[in-house]
This record gives structure tokens, sequence and C-alpha cells, in this order.
């Protein structure tokens, strides 16, 4: 009897119908133990009541349910209530294969890559042992991101009777059901091998020819057997010819399907493997994989001069040699560029700005990027491999940043929730490697399972872990002036040597070798760059401006050997100090990078509660972080670079009348300002010598720039308390014996000395094994508002001021970048995925109490310090906004080399 929504077989709730067929009804239901959709196929009576077979079927689900490959749907396992046997099978979304191929010919870039995936899918199942026995394009679904899942595995092998019974001619798993079922039984009885339709016994060269009836229908748009009853239909896969002609294919790949259609099981292709290899060939050099089928054949020379007299075949085969030793000592043709565009997933846009830059894998077949889809709250990471038109998603990645790969293309490394993970790309859970990591910039993987990672963390360092986990040592050591951190670790190619950015107070961005075999020792600086660098085929890529420029580099001596040369233009670049660009770059020659002609530039726009643009503040400029609103709300100012150097000065606008006036004017960078509470003074952080110092100046920009307070630990200035006479910044214990690699904590300096000619003295406010950044004070002075990662990743907290007292976490979610409502009724964040949120708070009884959190607007790139600031009244916000920088496609080159003989 069929089953009904609300019918229930053991734990599984059953929602709606999906299906039926020959195997049994199929059904969506919901796992009300585990909260999950499944499908549910209720078994035929033939089968259900068959001890034997679902005996062995079941030893059969405990092999497939072990595969976990993404190109199998899996089988949970069987099911049984009140009499009634059913699978509970993976909930596969998309359309089959068969309604794919009812809309028409699919095009070869298509029809490739499904082939392929097939292939992966019987390949992994033959390696366990395991047979499909029913492949057919029902049984094949197309996934909505172009992922293929085989169906119905381990069916096929419950529906065939045993041993018992070898010359039965029902060993199929459809004939099983009944001669008289048209339409299902047709089907399937036209996907059948040979010997499977004999009634003989079959081996995984039953699934091979499946594999190539399946890719005959999608290379010619026909059937390959279409009798008009089963019978004849049987016949015709015994021994009606097959019409190779009507395939629409090149030659490599029409000659493996004759290899998968041999009828002789003997000399039919013997591995699936061997299908799928050919085809990734095939796709990886199209060219190449036609031209070398033209070309003679091992044993043809032999067989066309057998007739020749002796003499006259050496004669003759000398004369072969010597013209191909004259054509092989010729300089063959140049291998052509090639140029392709790479579009973000369906609906969605890159990532890039928010560290998720592409990376190639190791092998030249995959490329891993960021992206957002049109509904996705999270940035994640995705894979999209160059023979299929569509990306994979890496399940799990939400927040995913940094992706880099392992050395033999499995795995992708990626910093998420500050830590450091990797995931297994053909599935599986991510595993934590190292914890925790403040604020990843790039990661690099070595054949001895060293991964070198950079963090912000002002240490100037780059630290080495075992991939399998374990305590992180440092594996660099900063230079003088190195403040914001060694970034983007790349190795050479003895896998000792890696290449590093870093920016500088005395060589701004220089990109400097480092050595695993002497840590301590500072980098050899090799090149000046204002972006990460990469390394390639004996040459350095990096950006200058906005173009990516390549440079011959010798590995072994560490050093450049000519003139950097452009290789693209208009390839943007994100963040602060550091320039992030949009690039990646393989010795195989695969070039990635994203261009546009405003990407990575910056507008600042007045936005309303739900994003909405009201209102453009100036012109677009390269890059505006640390936004400050003055008291009065009619000046804002900002720490803004105009071209794409790493110079980062102080600008202010005049909000009436549009009028930018710049600030700052030292040659070293300016950043994280803050109003005094009566709008008359700026104080801001300023690398001016070996650390960054506070400084501050009338905001009217009148007098000279006064030093507030220096020492040997880089300081960042958050909040000024209402009274003016205390500040609050972040910086790392002097004390702690950690130098500039410490924890960074929060320190109240009073704004006036003790006693007149007395020097100004800092007191810890805030002070943990952990991370605090970012201090607010409260609207009345009475609480701080900070971001700490002592809970694994960042969170907000409030403290009372100047205490002692508990504190309260704001944040229901990871949160960063804190401000206050000019009432202290609202206290604004931004989550990990650039959105801004609002939490009501108000004081009770002498704590915080949290109301309503809410999202506002996202859009954010969380890349960047302050890339917001409320109005006074939280009714509209100014923001720094990207200019679509994320929505360009990507430009893949291959053979990339070709570009410098330009």
């Amino acid at each position: 009897m069929p089953l009904s929504a609300g019918d229930r077989l053991s734990q599984y709730q059953i929602l709606a119908p999906l299906g039926a067929g020959g195997m049994g009804e199929v059904y969506r239901a919901r796992d009300t133990q585990l909260e999950r959709d499944i499908a549910i196929k209720v078994l035929p009576r033939a089968l259900a009541n068959d001890p034997e077979r679902l005996a062995r079927f079941d030893r059969e689900a405990k092999v497939l349910a072990a595969l976990n490959h993404p190109n199998i749907a899996v089988i949970y396992g069987l099911v049984e209530s009140d009499g009634q046997r059913a699978l509970a099978m993976e909930l596969v979304p998309g359309e089959t294969l068969g309604d794919r191929m009812k809309r028409g010919l699919m095009p070869l870039d298509e029809i490739l890559p499904i082939a392929r995936q097939m292939a992966e899918a019987l390949e992994v199942a033959h390696e366990r042992g395991v047979v499909h026995r029913d492949l057919k394009p029902a049984n094949v679904m197309i996934t909505p991101t172009g992922q293929v899942k085989v169906l119905d595995f381990g069916l096929a092998a419950m529906a065939q009777p045993g041993p018992s019974a070898p010359g039965d001619p029902t060993n199929s798993p459809t004939l099983t059901m009944g001669m008289t079922q048209a339409g299902v039984i047709m089907g399937t009885a036209a996907y059948m091998a040979p010997e499977q339709a004999a009634g003989s016994a079959v081996d995984k060269r039953a699934d091979i020819w499946s594999f190539g009836v399946v890719s005959f229908e999608l290379l010619s748009g026909q059937r390959l057997f279409s009798g008009d009853t089963v019978a004849h239909t049987l016949a015709d896969v015994l021994r009606a010819p097959l019409e190779f002609e009507k395939v629409i294919a090149p030659a490599p790949i029409k000659n493996l399907l004759r290899r998968c259609l041999d009828r002789n099981v003997t000399t039919r292709l013997r591995d699936i493997g061997e299908a799928r290899i050919a085809i990734q060939a095939y796709l990886a050099n199209p060219v190449a994989e036609t031209a070398a089928v033209q070309e003679t054949p091992s044993g043809l020379l032999r067989s066309r001069f057998a007739w020749v007299w002796p003499g006259v075949a050496v004669a003759t085969l000398l004369a072969l040699l010597a013209v191909s030793f004259l054509h092989f000592r010729e300089r063959p043709p140049d291998t052509p560029l090639i140029n392709t565009t790479l579009l973000p997933p369906e609906g969605g846009t890159f990532e890039l700005a928010n560290y998720a830059l592409p990376a190639i894998s190791p092998d030249g077949k995959r490329i891993a990027f960021g992206a957002r889809t049109a509904n996705g709250r999270a940035q994640q990471l995705w894979i999209r491999r160059l023979d299929s038109p569509t990306a994979q998603l890496l399940p799990g990645t939400e927040g995913g940043s940094n992706p880099f790969w392992s050395p033999d293309s499995r795995y992708v490394g990626f910093a998420q929730d500050q830590s450091l993970k990797k995931i297994d790309i053909q599935g599986g859970p991510s595993v934590t490697v190292a914890s925790p990591v403040v604020n990843m910039r790039g990661g690099a993987w070595n054949p001895d399972g060293v991964i070198l990672y950079a963090t912000n963390d002002a240490s100037g360092t780059i630290y080495r872990v075992s991939s399998a986990g374990g305590a992180p040592v440092k594996a660099s050591a900063p230079d003088v002036g190195d403040v914001n951190g060694h970034r983007y670790p790349v190795f050479l190619p003895d896998q000792k040597h890696f290449l590093y950015t870093a920016p500088n107070a005395q060589a701004p961005f220089a990109v400097r070798a480092g050595s695993l075999d002497e840590p301590g020792k500072p980098g050899k600086e090799v090149a000046r760059a204002y972006s990460n660098a990469m390394y390639a085929d004996r040459h350095i890529f990096y950006l200058r401006e906005n173009t990516l420029m390549a440079q011959p580099f010798d590995a072994d001596r560490l050093q450049t050997t000519g003139e950097a040369v452009p290789i693209a233009e208009r390839v943007p670049s994100f963040s602060l100090p550091a320039r992030d660009a949009a690039f990646a770059v393989s010795s195989s020659g695969l070039l990635v990078y994203q261009t546009g002609g405003d990407s990575g530039r910056t507008r600042l726009v007045w936005v309303d509660r739900t994003g909405k643009e009201l209102s453009s503040i100036g012109e677009p400029v390269q890059t505006a972080i640390d936004l400050q609103l003055s008291p009065d709300g009619k000046t804002l100012a900002a720490s803004l670079t105009e071209n794409s150097s790493l110079q980062l000065d102080l600008w202010t606008y005049d909000l009436a009348r549009q009028v930018r006036t710049r600030f700052t004017f030292d040659p070293g960078p300016d950043r994280a300002l803050v109003y005094t509470p009566d709008g008359g003074t700026i104080v801001w952080s300023s690398l001016r010598g070996k650390t960054y110092d506070l400084y501050r100046k009338a905001s009217n920009g009148t007098g000279s720039d006064e030093l507030l307070y220096s020492d040997t630990m880089p300081k960042v200035p958050a909040s000024i308390s209402p009274d003016g006479k205390v500040l609050l910044y972040e910086s790392p214990d002097p004390s702690s014996g950690k130098g500039i690699g410490g924890n960074r904590d929060i320190w109240a300096l009073p704004l006036a000395p003790e006693r007149p000619g007395a020097a100004l003295k800092p007191r810890p406010l805030i002070q943990t094994s952990f991370e605090e950044r970012r201090p607010q004070f409260s609207p009345d002075g009475k609480w701080v508002a900070y971001d700490s990662n002592e809970s694994g990743q960042p969170q907000i907290y409030v403290v009372p001021y100047p205490g002692p007292g508990g504190k309260r976490q704001i944040s229901p979610e990871p949160g960063t970048q804190a401000r206050w409502r000019r009432d202290g009724k609202e206290i604004y964040y931004v989550s990990r995925q650039g959105e801004v949120m609002a939490a009501e708070v108000a004081v009770r009884n002498g704590t915080v109490e949290v109301g309503k959190v809410q999202k506002l607007f996202g859009g954010l790139e969380t890349a960047r310090s302050y890339p917001y600031v409320p109005a006074a009244d939280g009714q509209k916000f100014i923001v720094a906004s990207g200019l679509s920088a994320s929505a360009q496609p990507l430009t893949l080159v291959q053979n990339w080399m070709a570009l410098l003989r330009k």
C-alpha cells in the first residue's frame, strides 16, 4: 500500500512522494531523531520478503555506507516497521540524468565532467568490491551545482538471485520484477551488459558496459538499444551492431567508448579508473589528446612494412629515423595561451576581499576560493575543478578564509573561528590543526608535512606547525621595523626556504626569503612589492600599483635575475596595511586573477538601518579604514590611501560641504584615530620609528603633531572616556617577555600626568592570556565593550569601568568592532559574515542586560578595521563600501609563460 504524508516508518516521517519504479516507491521523509530530510525507498514485496536477499544486502549496505564519496548517494540503512521494509538514503536535490537528456543534446563540455564523475563513483565502489549492476540515466542525479550522485548502489545485488540459480535469465535487477512492467524494464534492459542479459555471472566489467551505454546516449542523443519489447531489447544487447558513427565526440573519447562497449568481456576495458584517467587527460589538454590519436600507434610500423624485403625494410626504417631526428630536434611550437572566465557560484559573488584569495592546487586541476551565495549569510570556501563547469561547496567552511593546498592536492587548509583547519576535499568534517590562530594571513604546506601560517598579531613572525597538529613554533624572525607582521608564506622548490612579505617602516612591503633551518635569522630581502608575492617556474609574482608583475628569480641563490615585466593589469588589492592582491599562479602554467576598473577601491556612503544607500561622501579612494565621526556629527575622519602604496594618512571630511582635508603629512603610516569628547583633538597611532606610537593634534589641523606616549610595543588607540581623562588602547604586554608577538591587552592611559612634568603611565585594564581588542567606553563612561577570543572565536563582552566586576557576553555569535549608540541603549558590532548587528542593552541592578539582537545590514569587508560608524541616534551609518570587487569574474590563464614572450 502506498504511503501518505504523515505516515511513519520507525523514526522517519513521510513528507511527500518522489517517484516510483521497478525497484520500489520513493518518498521524501524527515529523520525525527537527527532532524534532517532523507529519501525513503519502500522495497517491492518480492525483495522485502526474501530473507536471504535482505541479509546479503544488509552486508553490502555496510560496505556502501563506508564508501563516503561525493559522487555516491549514501545508503543509511535498512528500515523495518509494521512488516514493511524500506531503505533510508541520502536525499539528493536536482534532476536525474534521464530528465536532463530529455531537454536535448548536451554540449561536450557538460557531458565529459558528468561522465568523469560517474566513472569516479564506480571506481571507488569497485575498489571496495561493490558492483552496481543497474547503472542507467534514471539512477544518476545531477545536483544544482553540477555534482553527479549515482543512486541505488546495492539494490541490484539485493535483487539478483544467489548462486543457486546461475542460469536464471532474470539475472538483473529489473527482470526479477516481472516481465510485464513496460517502461521500467525496457529502460533497464537497454543498459544491461551482454553477459548480464545472457544470465551469466557478472563482475565490475558489467558496470563498464553500462557506463559505455549511458555515455553513448549522452554523446549521440539516441538510445543505443531500443527494441519494441523486452525480448527485442535483450536481443539487441546481445547481437545488434553498435553504430559508433552516430557518436559526436573527439577521437580519444570515441575510442574509449569502443573499449567500454566491447561485447567480449575478456577484451573489454578492464578498469573504470582507466576511463576516468582518459577523460581527465582529454579535459586537461584537448588539443594534445586529439593529436595523439593521429600518431602511429605502437606496432603499426612493423605491420605496415612486413611485406618489404629485409634490406628495403632496414633502409626505409633508417630513413624514417632520420626524418624523425630532423623533426624532433626542431623547436616545438609554443603552447598556445588560453584565457577563460570563471564565474562565482550561481547567484553568488567572490569574497576575495575577506582573505579568501584564489589558490591553485599543486596538480593544477582545481582552484579554491571564497564566495558567498545569493542567500548566504556567510562566506564559504568552494572548489572548482578545471574540467567542470560548476564549483562545489566545501561543507562546514562557513566564515572560512585563507585557503591553501596540501602538496598532494587532497586537502585544503584554511582559517576559521580563530583556528587553522584542514579539510579533505573528498568529504568529511574539517580538522583543527592549530588554535588559537589570530587573524590568519596566508598559509603554505610542504611535502614533509610542515605548514607555515602568518597571523595579524603584530609579532612580525610566521609560525610552523605539523599538518597533523601540535604546538606551533616561530619560523621567521622580525627585522627592525617589522610591526605589521610577516604575511603570505610561499615555499620555494627546495621546500626549506620560503618567501613572505613584510610591511616595514624602513622598507615598505619587502619580499623576503626565510628558512626553516634558520628560524631566528631575519629573512633576506629579494624584492620590493606592495602586495602578497608568489613563486612559480623560476619567477616571483607581485603587484606594482594595480599591475601584476613577473620577475625572474633564482631560487637557489635567493635573488632576482632580471627585470620585472607586466602580465596583467587592473588587478585589485584589498586590506591595509598589507595589500592582498587577487591572484594565484602555479608552475603547471595556470594563472588566475581578478580584474576590474574600480575593483579594490572604496566609496564612503551613508546608509540607513536596512543598508539602503542614502548618499555618497566624496570621491572613491583606494582604501578607507578606522572611520570616526566627530562628537557633533559634522566631520568624518578616516585613515585613507590615495593610491596602491602602503601609505596611510588621516583625512577629515566636512560632511555639509563635502570637502576633504588631509590631516597628517608624515612619511609613516597613520591610523586608528579617536576624537576627544569635546571634538577639539584627534589622537592616533603613527609609525615613525621602530613601532607605532600615540600622537595628538587639534582636530582643525592647526599646530604640529605632538607625541603623546611611546614605548617598545605597537599601540592602537580605540576610545576616550566621556570626561576626556583616559584613553583606552590595545597593545601587547611589554613585561610578558613575548615582545610584539604577545597577545594584545587593553590599557588605560591618563591623558594628563599625575603631577606637572611627570610622564604618562598606562595601566592594564583587561589583561589575560587571550587576545583583547577594540575597547569602547559607554556614553556614561561606566562600561567598556570590547572583543576577546577567549571562547576560541571573537565575541563582544562588556565589563564595568573602572572595575571590578564580572563581564557580560553581548554577541550570541562571533563578532568584533563594537560601537555604542549615543544614548547607550544599543551596541553595534560586525559579525564574521560582514553584517552590522544591533544588540539592545540596558543596565539593571548594576549589570548589563541584553535584549533583542538583530541584523541590520551586511556587505562589510571584515578585513577592514572599523569599516562603519553609526550616527548618534543609530538610524543611519557611514560605511566603507568596496566597488563590486567581488562581483567581477576570475580570469584563468593556461600557459601563463606565453605572456612573457609577448
